[in-house]
């Protein structure tokens, strides 16, 4: 489930305008990306807020404050969200996560408002992306990863809706804080373990309720079903345990779809690998060009077989160095046109830290050989006419010496 039932303000009479949740954030009534648009009445600051269905109401709970007992999988869905949304440290290229509270039955996160558009929605409106363009976006992705692999938990979210392409080309992976929640609701053997995502253990009757669970809350994305996930059945899926290489194949599976326009065949979860067709137990077959092979790599059936998230990232820098033409300018233009209204270029909310790091990035990538450099239409001109000026009139004084 990339979206909330509802896709407008899920619990919320009308469109929610107006409405205050946690007595701190008012609704616009404007859906943005997974979530609706918010302002943060203490700040005055724009957020998004994401929302999960709850089995019921819980008792009120955010970061702040230990929980109260109460149902026991509500509470932890909670508990999980909180817990991954402050283990993970601030990082340029993950959303940040202000606060997780639950009101009307929903589990809310609250995070930052970016201006950018969903990933999905790029495709949606200009078809496939080229693979230096995809590699571009990749490397955010791998450098967002791997933040979250280095404090020991698995993002298990990540999708072509909850990729964010930003105004400025880059790309924002949200998300993290909504998966742990939805992991958490589907219970199982190991689903205690904050962003373990479907529990490591053998395949026991347990883990195969808890996989159908999961069929419900998460839905068919592909992205989240790598093989180990998706159930007995097939060398792979009879024991191996979820991992941060289930992200690697989450990464896979979102470059397929960004190259092919297509998502992988074969996403019904219950349905075990071996028993798939030929075509969908080898997708990467699909994907031509320079990234088909790490594509390939990426979605291997064995865990074991993926590469490294490091691997990855140094693929994807030395696939960047030959590229060999500007994509930036164009990943900006086509993402203002999905905009609703005037862009800022300031991202509310965020640390200053992490807007240094962000302007660090965009500073890297306009030194980047291939980068399309700034120009300004107004000064080119200028310097044009000067210069013709210049040539015309040293042409007439030297016809006026020759004369003489």
């Amino acid at each position: 489930m990339g979206r909330a039932a509802n896709p407008g303000v899920p619990g919320v009479p009308g469109d929610g305008s107006g409405r205050l949740l946690a007595s701190r954030y008012r609704l616009t009534g404007r859906q943005v990306a997974t979530g609706v648009a918010a302002v943060d009445t203490r700040s005055g600051a724009a957020v998004q807020l994401d929302a999960v269905p709850l089995p019921e109401l819980v008792t009120p709970f955010d970061q702040d404050r230990q929980p109260v007992r109460g149902d026991d999988t509500a509470e932890r869905a909670l508990v999980q969200a909180a817990f991954v949304a402050g283990a993970v440290p601030d990082h340029p290229r993950l959303s940040q996560v202000f606060q997780v509270f639950d009101e009307d039955g929903y589990l809310w996160v609250a995070g930052e408002a970016v201006p950018g558009a969903p990933l999905g929605a790029v495709l949606e409106r200009g078809g496939p992306l080229g693979p230096y363009r995809a590699a571009e976006l990749a490397g955010d992705l791998v450098a967002a990863l791997r933040a979250v692999h280095a404090v020991g938990l698995v993002h298990g979210n990540v999708t072509a809706d909850t990729v964010l392409v930003c105004d400025d080309g880059t790309a924002l992976l949200g998300g993290l804080a909504v998966g742990a929640a939805q992991e958490a609701l589907c219970g199982g053997p190991g689903g205690d373990t904050p962003g373990a995502g479907v529990p490591s253990s053998p395949w026991s009757p347990a883990r195969v309720r808890a996989r159908d669970a999961r069929a419900v809350v998460v839905g068919e994305a592909p992205e989240r079903w790598a093989p180990e996930q998706r159930g007995p059945g097939g060398p792979a899926g009879a024991v191996a345990a979820v991992g941060p290489a289930a992200d690697a194949w989450a990464l896979g599976a979102l470059l397929h779809r960004a190259l092919t326009g297509e998502p992988l065949p074969g996403a019904d979860p219950e349905t075990p690998l071996d028993a798939l067709p030929e075509a969908a137990r080898e997708p990467a077959e699909a994907v031509s060009g320079p990234l088909g092979p790490l594509v390939g790599r990426l979605l291997a059936a064995d865990p074991q077989a993926r590469p490294s998230l490091p691997e990855v990232q140094q693929e994807i820098r030395e696939l960047l160095l030959r590229a060999p033409e500007p994509v930036n300018q164009e990943a900006v233009l086509a993402v203002a046109a999905l905009l609703p209204g005037p862009r800022r270029t300031e991202l509310p909310g965020r640390s200053d830290r992490a807007a240094a790091a962000d302007r660090a990035v965009v500073a890297r990538q306009d030194a980047h050989h291939h980068a399309a450099p700034r120009r300004h239409a107004g000064r080119l001109g200028v310097v044009l006419v000067t210069a013709i000026l210049l040539i015309v009139t040293s042409a007439l004084v030297m016809a006026a010496l020759i004369g003489k």
